[in-house]
């Protein structure tokens, strides 16, 4: 029982994590490429959405969620990184 409240805990703060990438992901905005930025935040909102269905799957599940966290983020950094090449 104990690791599935470790994984719950880990489930939040990767929740957070996310958000506060979110944020910085807006902040982003008024110097980047808006559309470029839009699909990277689509990814991030993705990867939020699999983060909190996460918390409330079994320790196995968790861990494919995350997985799936984690290719959502990347592709949102893609994203972001080809935006910032434009502009620079």
């Amino acid at each position: 029982m104990q690791q599935n409240q470790q994984a719950q805990q880990a489930a939040q703060l990767a929740e957070r994590t996310i958000q506060k990438a979110l944020q910085s992901i807006q902040q982003a905005i008024q110097i980047a490429d808006p559309q470029a930025v839009q699909q990277a935040q689509q990814h991030i909102q993705h990867a939020i959405q699999q983060a909190q269905q996460a918390q409330n799957s079994s320790l196995k599940d968790q861990k494919q969620q995350f997985q799936l966290v984690l290719q959502q983020l990347q592709q949102a950094l893609q994203q972001l990184e080809q935006a910032n090449q434009l502009q620079s």
